[in-house]
């Protein structure tokens, strides 16, 4: 690949240059208009000075004659503020000897204003002494004064209209010049850019084009044809190589793997035959396990020694075979199926019935179950390992005051109604850690043909497991655990009743 510089220092240069012209063309336009504005400002200052002057002049007449006619103290604190006012309008006006017949004018109309001021405030000194003579004359000289600054603000005003008018003229002509060359600058700028970016888009997107397609080929699994010959900047170039390399490679992987894949498939199906025959002799060995455990020769010897005690009058000894053996009957149903609350409901309580036998008032046990949960689906074996866990380890460490408590019931959760089977204990409850890897145990149930899982065990997490499996995914188990203060265990089932 031919390299033809760094795409990073065109790029760079390219816009560099782009935004020096339109530097310019800004700058340019910034200054040109703080001048215009400049010139128009100082056209409009002495005419807006003089204007006030004009105003202040009319508004400091107004409220002196209407002081002296009717002697009001409204006219004459207008006639203060206004003459404070003139006063300080006078003050901005040019008090020097310059050769400017401007500013000479505007001296002129300096004193004036001053002789005016004098003349008012002597006539309404006058008006308050009730010296009538003296402030009629006073207030004739502020008079007469009053129209020769009049006269001299009409001349001036006069003056500076013909001035600004010749000013305007060379102004407009600076406005279009200021136009004309913005739009040239803004014009040389769009074409700069214009050609620098037709220029790098060619010499930029040619290459990259070229070298999108032949990753399109070899996405459609093309690695035969060559990457062209192509003259692009070094990144562009270094990247065009690092695709042929990769191309070379891919190629090269893929004749292995094509010259690999008769062994490895005769392998996996070596492999899956061995898996096969390793299930059929795990299910030939549980097969035999079961068979190793008769039931009707369990339920024939339980009932011979049923009929034993009762024939000795051993009625407690009677009542455990009994229970025994309708708890032994009810554990080898098999466990994917559904069987009614109430079904697992009694079989519990005839576990409770031969722990109560073997513990007697060391640990205290409670059943509750509404009427409406009795008829719900549930799995099988669901409750009994619960309890069995629940003497077996929480409670295991107290040897008085030990509680259990099962409760079957109808929640509404989440907008629908669950039937709710709850085991409480009192005992020394779980780890947080522990409750983790327990429901993470049983979510990851594999399951084996026939839809029981692989694992047939009564421990927790098969509990979940089944529930998982049964249920479709419906149903689940939730462990709560304060650590010191009990474990409670709620298996959440969809509360649809048993079909019979």
């Amino acid at each position: 690949m031919k390299r033809s510089g760094s795409l990073r220092g065109k790029i760079i240069a390219a816009t560099g240059l782009m935004l020096a012209v339109i530097g310019i063309a800004t700058l340019y336009t910034n200054f040109a208009t703080a001048e215009l504005a400049r010139t128009i400002g100082l056209l409009f200052k002495g005419n807006l000075m003089i204007e006030d002057v004009r105003n202040g002049l009319t508004a400091t007449s107004t409220g002196l004659s209407g002081y002296l006619t009717s002697r009001s103290s409204d006219y004459l604190r207008s006639f203060i503020q206004d003459s404070t006012r003139l006063q300080k309008s006078a003050n901005l006006l040019n008090r020097e000897i310059r050769q400017d017949e401007a500013l000479l004018l505007q001296r002129e109309l300096a004193g004036l204003v001053n002789g005016y001021l004098e003349a008012a405030n002597a006539a309404v000194s006058a008006k308050r002494g009730r010296d009538v003579a003296v402030y009629t004359a006073s207030y004739g000289d502020a008079e007469r004064t009053a129209e020769l600054a009049v006269y001299l603000v009409e001349r001036i005003e006069s003056r500076n209209l013909a001035a600004s008018l010749q000013a305007w003229s060379g102004l407009d002509a600076r406005v279009r010049s200021v136009i004309f060359t913005n739009a040239a600058l803004v014009v040389a700028a769009v074409l700069t850019a214009f050609l620098l970016f037709v220029r790098y888009s060619y010499s930029i997107m040619g290459p990259l084009l070229v070298l999108a397609d032949a990753a399109k080929r070899v996405a459609h699994g093309d690695y035969d044809k060559a990457l062209p010959h192509l003259e692009a900047a070094e990144e562009i170039a270094v990247t065009a190589d690092a695709f042929e390399n990769m191309r070379l490679s891919v190629r090269s992987a893929f004749d292995e793997l094509k010259s690999k894949a008769e062994v490895e498939g005769k392998l996996i199906r070596e492999e899956l035959r061995l898996v096969d025959l390793d299930r059929r002799l795990k299910d030939a060995e549980l097969l035999a396990l079961q068979s190793q455990i008769n039931p009707h020769f369990l339920f024939n010897t339980l009932s011979a020694g049923l009929q034993l005690a009762l024939s000795e009058s051993a009625d407690r000894t009677a009542d455990f075979i009994e229970k025994l053996s309708g708890f032994i009957r009810y554990s080898l149903r098999p466990v994917s199926r559904l069987v009614s609350v109430a079904d697992e409901i009694e079989s519990v309580e005839r576990y409770v019935w031969l722990l109560r036998l073997r513990f007697g008032p060391r640990y205290d046990f409670s059943i509750e179950v509404e009427e409406a949960a009795r008829r719900i689906g549930t799995p099988a074996l669901v409750l009994q390992p619960l309890v069995e866990n629940a003497v077996g380890h929480g409670l295991r460490d107290r040897t008085e005051g030990g509680r259990v408590r099962v409760v079957a019931r109808l929640e509404e959760l989440e907008g629908r109604t669950v039937a709710v089977l709850e085991v409480c204990d009192n005992g020394r409850g779980m780890p947080e850690e522990e409750i983790e890897r327990v429901l993470r145990q049983g979510g990851e149930a594999e399951v084996a043909e026939g839809g029981e899982t692989a694992s047939s065990g009564i421990g927790l997490h098969n509990v979940i497991r089944r529930v998982l499996l049964v249920t479709k995914g419906e149903g689940r188990v939730d462990i709560q655990s304060d650590g010191g203060s009990g474990t409670q265990v709620r298996i959440l089932l969809p509360a649809r009743e048993r079909e019979v």
